[in-house]
């Protein structure tokens, strides 16, 4: 439980939030173990769940919503149990601090893995229900009756003999006075009216209405705009600078140096853009000038002759490969990736003596709040962090580089709030990139062209162990860089898997949308399928015979291929135009996807025409928002695997706005059908499970229409 300082904060936060006055109880629970604090005669038992005396729900929702449907899915599990419609139901983010740390034991919190809705589950379910028997208790205590005598309809508690009504509204300053009730029953699945239903999504309207308010929007009194320049090699530094060359330019406040770079502020963001441009800036660019993209490429391939360290070994897979009948070889590798989210980099702070308040789109308020305060030396009940809604996050908005800049500004003029905006060219090339990863897979077979052995290589350096060493379980394996490669579902009897540290720093490199699965999908897809056409078996039942005992896993495939009615074979349409299905079965976050992709080759140019996917997610807490992430997936892993590229020369990423790192267009886009599958198994994630076995379903497609196998990314760069 936090300080009686923090909840006064964070109460005083929840009533500007909600917009409705001392009329507001707090009402949530953060379970286990939520003591309860009386301040000034209201009760406060933490800070989920408010009600007004109009019986409006405030949810004060611990992860934000960068288009996923957290803001829905989330405040429905709460709502489920604490019998509200959704009607009357206001979802605003929760501010920083313990209070909201709900993920892994009640020790953290952010958005992101896609951990959101089943890390919250049943701590959601508990607080709604829990809320609730505290309104019957309040209501049984007002009528002088047994709380077993009352029930609940939307909004209202009901004694069921006399038909007395009392509201929420009503209800909740009685009911916050009262002492948290332990292991309050929660509804049987059965009679779920929110939970499992395609709810409509909350932040629809003012989304569509432009009324949502994302962090380029922030206004504040006396509001400053930055525009930056980082170091163009990383790891360079400011080396000069002449700011009395713009200083006198329309509107420009201050010239400012930032972490490896500069800044120009002024009283609009154009001003500070054009002063910037015209600013004479030089760069010490330090000892990664020479850093180039294929010659780490280079490393990362004979690194791949390496033993590295063992992480998966089963059987005898060496032996079995010497003895087979028949072995078969590939390498592949992926390159480095942007997030290119819709809304760039940005951050607005304000820092006075004793506050700073930091209005950042962010994936964890708590990493926020840290970077403030190191930076402003106040402690963190002092730092206040509002996060408005994302325009995308991908993992980029796990980084706090752009948030550093603008507190860092705010400090240096205090009482002024100070907007920091990146152009695209800035986000393009200094993101925090996903890695290039390379691997080498080999397989043996026996005289019947029965798979014997699988062998996986892999080399790179993944994100977790530069950004969060202490998720790591071992610190010398850092499973970002393989996961998804071994530990495959297929009944081969010998697997190994080895992994080879290659670091790439100083470059920056971060999570991108599924992390190492973005890679290791593609490359154990592809190799699965290069498997069968060794094997002379179609794809889809040579992956059903390697899963008798995975049945899970078979009828995802099997529902995926069914959906398809799935074609082995290539055929030509009424226009002479090549078709071909391509196949994947991939499980990750929890959740088990297959994906056929149909392609076509008309004279060289590629369309895919349509994506069938399947989904065990374990239970589909809102299908409409699963299916929505399951296209969304879809749409940003083919668009990585169709054109984008990050390269770097003399230190440099050479790319630098959409021209240059096409992204998806509209015409490029494939019809999509999703079917869920509720298997009852442990919730699995759904944000991010849908990007990795696209980019192997095209290319198995591919492989049909035109022979030639892709073992590289983007497809864009093949000639076919």
């Amino acid at each position: 439980m936090s300080t009686l300082s923090n909840l006064s904060m964070t109460r005083r936060q929840f009533l500007g939030a909600a917009a409705a006055g001392a009329g507001v109880f707090v009402l949530g629970i953060s379970l286990p173990g939520c003591a309860k604090v009386d301040e000034q005669g209201e009760g406060v038992i933490n800070a989920f769940i408010g009600i007004d005396e109009n019986g409006v729900v405030t949810f004060q929702n611990p992860f934000i919503e960068m288009g996923q449907g957290t803001y829905t899915s989330i405040p429905a599990i709460m709502a489920e149990e604490l019998d509200a419609d959704m009607a009357m139901l206001k979802v605003v983010q929760a501010p920083h601090g313990p209070e909201y740390r709900i993920m892994f034991n009640n020790t953290t919190r952010f958005t992101g893995g896609s951990f959101s809705v089943r890390s919250s589950y049943m701590t959601m379910r508990k607080a709604g229900a829990t809320a609730r028997a505290m309104l019957i208790e309040a209501a049984a205590g007002t009528w002088s009756v047994a709380p077993g005598e009352c029930t609940t309809e939307p909004g209202v508690v009901i004694h069921r003999e006399s038909g007395k009504k009392l509201t929420y509204g009503e209800l909740a300053p009685l009911a916050a006075k009262l002492d948290i009730p332990a292991d309050v029953p929660l509804k049987d699945d059965a009679s779920f009216r929110l939970i499992g239903k395609p709810v409509k999504r909350t932040d629809n309207r003012v989304k569509a209405t432009g009324e949502a308010e994302f962090g380029i929007d922030i206004k504040a009194d006396g509001l400053l705009y930055a525009a930056v320049k980082q170091s163009p090699v990383f790891g360079g530094s400011v080396q000069s600078y002449d700011q009395d060359a713009v200083l006198k330019m329309p509107g420009v406040v201050a010239v400012e140096e930032i972490p490896n770079g500069v800044a120009v502020i002024a009283d609009q963001y154009w001003r500070a853009k054009k002063a910037l441009e015209q600013l004479p800036v030089t760069f010490d660019e330090g000892d990664n000038a020479d850093f180039s993209s294929k010659s780490y490429l280079e490393k990362l391939k004979a690194a791949l002759n390496e033993s590295g360290v063992r992480v998966e070994d089963i059987g005898d897979a060496g032996k079995a490969l010497s003895e087979a009948a028949n072995t078969i070889e590939a390498v592949y590798h992926a390159p480095f990736l942007a997030h290119q989210t819709m809304e760039p980099m940005n951050c607005t702070a304000l820092v006075t003596k004793d506050h700073c308040k930091v209005w950042a789109p962010n994936q964890g308020a708590d990493f926020v709040a840290k970077v403030a305060a190191e930076i402003t030396d106040l402690k963190l009940d002092a730092i206040e962090v509002i996060t408005p809604f994302l325009g995308g996050g991908f993992g980029r908005r796990f980084i706090m580089d752009y948030t550093a800049q603008a507190v860092t500004l705010a400090k240096k003029h205090l009482g002024r709030p100070i907007k920091v905006i990146w152009t695209r060219e800035e986000d393009t090339q200094h993101d925090h990139y996903r890695p290039m990863t390379a691997a080498k897979y080999r397989a043996g077979f026996d005289a019947q062209g029965n798979p014997l052995a699988i062998q996986i290589t892999t080399a790179g350096e993944g994100p977790s162990g530069r950004l969060n060493p202490e998720f790591l379980k071992d610190p010398t394996i850092d499973e970002s860089i393989f996961e998804g490669g071994p530990h495959q579902p297929y009944g081969i009897p010998n697997k190994r898997a080895d992994v080879v540290s290659v670091p790439v720093k100083p470059l920056p490199i971060g999570y991108w949308r599924s992390v190492g699965n973005s890679q290791n999908a593609f490359f154990k897809e592809s190799f699965i399928d290069e498997m069968a056409h060794a094997a002379g078996a179609d794809p889809v039942e040579f992956r059903r015979n390697l899963l008798t005992e995975q049945p899970r896993f078979k009828k995802v495939l099997d529902t995926a291929a069914g959906m398809a009615d799935w074609k082995s074979e290539a055929w030509q349409d009424e226009n002479g135009i090549k078709h071909a299905m391509g196949v994947a079965l991939h499980e990750s976050f929890g959740s088990i996807v297959a994906q056929v992709a149909e392609v076509a080759l008309d004279d060289g140019e590629i369309q895919v025409v349509r994506v069938w996917c399947a989904v065990d997610c374990g239970f589909a807490v809102n299908p409409a928002i699963v299916k929505m992430q399951m296209e969304s997936g879809i749409v940003y892993g083919l668009s990585a695997a169709w054109s984008e590229e990050i390269t770097f020369e003399k230190g440099r990423v050479m790319q630098s706005n959409f021209h240059d790192y096409p992204i998806l267009r509209p015409d490029q886009m494939p019809d999509v059908e999703v079917e869920i599958i509720n298997s009852g198994e442990p919730l699995g994630g759904i944000g991010e499970p849908g990007t990795p076995p696209i980019a192997p379903a095209v290319c198995n497609a591919l492989f049909k229409l035109t022979g030639q196998r892709v073992r590289s990314l983007p497809f864009s760069q093949y000639t076919f």
